[in-house]
């Protein structure tokens, strides 16, 4: 979870993309990182999928002083094995889980979120401690499939679940559900005072 370095006096969040094959989590995570020139993007293969991961600091310090250090990172691919999205959920901040709005899709998303589930349960994420926002992604190829049918599908709960629907061909879009999560996820950090010091993860 969130950790104060005070040798630099930041805070570091840490945030994950995941979700089914081919919803856009890898243009998501670009996009992003191209709006901060510190960022620098990084990739490895982990169970024959792709995690990418960039740095920045978030442009919205806490009041009482210290930056905010955000680590992004995305799961690219159908990995084979459990452990890369186990990877990507330990010690999560925030979370994005992203959807393509293609209704023959719908089995895979399904599939995603039960394993998103198990996974969290495998690596005791606190559900409470994380927010947790859905993207529903690449609505502009899918006009006739409205928010409430996906929402239905995938037995989400909106009044307890943040999500957006978003067009993969629009820029502004792509930080959206990103950017909900972050500032989620600092609204819900523990006092400066009570944050444990020590270097992040």
């Amino acid at each position: 979870m969130a950790q104060l370095n005070p040798a630099v006096d930041e805070i570091t969040v840490k945030a994950a993309i995941v979700g089914q094959p081919l919803s856009g989590k890898k243009n998501i995570i670009e996009q992003v990182a191209a709006r901060y020139e510190q960022s620098a993007m990084k990739s490895q293969l982990v169970s024959e999928a792709e995690i990418i991961r960039t740095e920045f600091i978030w442009p919205e310090p806490l009041p009482n002083g210290p930056f905010i250090r955000v680590k992004l990172l995305a799961l690219s691919g159908k990995p084979v094995h459990r452990a890369a999205e186990q990877l990507l959920l330990s010690d999560c901040d925030a979370l994005v889980f992203v959807v393509n709005c293609n209704p023959t899709l719908i089995s895979e998303s399904q599939a995603s979120l039960a394993s998103l589930m198990a996974n969290a349960r495998f690596t005791g994420l606190n559900w409470g401690d994380i927010k947790l926002v859905l993207q529903y992604n690449n609505a502009e190829s899918y006009p006739h499939v409205k928010p409430g049918d996906l929402d239905a599908w995938l037995g989400v709960n909106t009044e307890q679940v943040e999500r957006y629907h978003t067009q993969s061909d629009l820029i502004e879009h792509h930080g959206l559900a990103v950017d909900a999560a972050i500032r989620g996820a600092i609204a819900q950090m523990t006092p400066r005072e009570h944050i444990e010091p020590g270097l992040p993860a």
